[in-house]
């Protein structure tokens, strides 16, 4: 049997979301978080399901949600979890994916928009590391525990950066101009800009968390 993969749409900038959630659409079952899922409404016919408060869309605008997903999940405004992990438990719950792509999760409120960093913590998301992308546009991130990966590059993609969410030991960089063996940080650091010399490169530390991010310049 397949694997599967979902897409969760959240409730952020949504710039672009509508051109990546096609281009993901056939192969991925699709999650609307809060009013990521009006998004998703007003691109399909039918999607796979809607999870939030919804305290940001309008009793009609529910309405359509509720006509066009399979499963809706309406959740009180008052609790412990954001839209967006309840959105990622109910995927991980329903689908057992091989990779979540979240799109949505930048721009809009800042408090949102660290909410969403701050997933890296999350005991859901550190099962998933390196499955989980949130994605825009111009950036793709994903976060990383300790081992050794090797990372493709993507098309129209240059920069390529390490973020220590946590102080990281032991930090190895080869396929890239500025490489790096065995490298301490006492502290969280941003190591930014760093560019692939061909197609894939090669990471590895032995202690920490990373956010590993594939971007490139915003387009005039």
């Amino acid at each position: 049997m397949p694997s599967e993969k979902v897409v969760i749409v959240v409730g952020g900038d949504q710039t672009g979301v509508a051109a990546l959630v096609r281009r993901y659409a056939a192969s991925h079952r699709l999650v609307g978080a809060d009013r990521g899922a009006l998004t998703l409404a007003g691109l399909f016919a039918n999607f796979d399901a809607a999870i939030g408060d919804f305290d940001s869309v309008t009793p009609q605008e529910m309405e359509n949600i509720k006509k066009k997903c399979r499963d809706c999940r309406i959740l009180p405004a008052q609790k412990d979890e954001t839209d967006t992990e309840a959105a990622i438990a109910y995927a991980i719950e329903s689908f057992q994916p091989d990779e979540i792509i979240l799109l949505g999760a930048f721009g809009g409120r800042l408090d949102h928009l660290m909410s969403n960093l701050w997933l890296a913590f999350h005991p859901l998301v550190k099962g998933m590391a390196g499955k989980i992308s949130l994605m825009d546009q111009q950036n793709t991130l994903r976060f990383y525990l300790p081992g050794s990966y090797v990372l493709e590059k993507e098309a129209e993609k240059k920069y390529l950066s390490f973020i220590g969410m946590t102080p990281v030991k032991s930090l190895t960089l080869t396929g890239v101009a500025y490489p790096l063996v065995e490298k301490d940080y006492a502290y969280p650091i941003a190591l930014i800009s760093n560019e692939f010399n061909g197609t894939e490169m090669h990471f590895s530390f032995e202690s920490g968390l990373l956010a590993v991010i594939q971007s490139s310049d915003k387009q005039k």
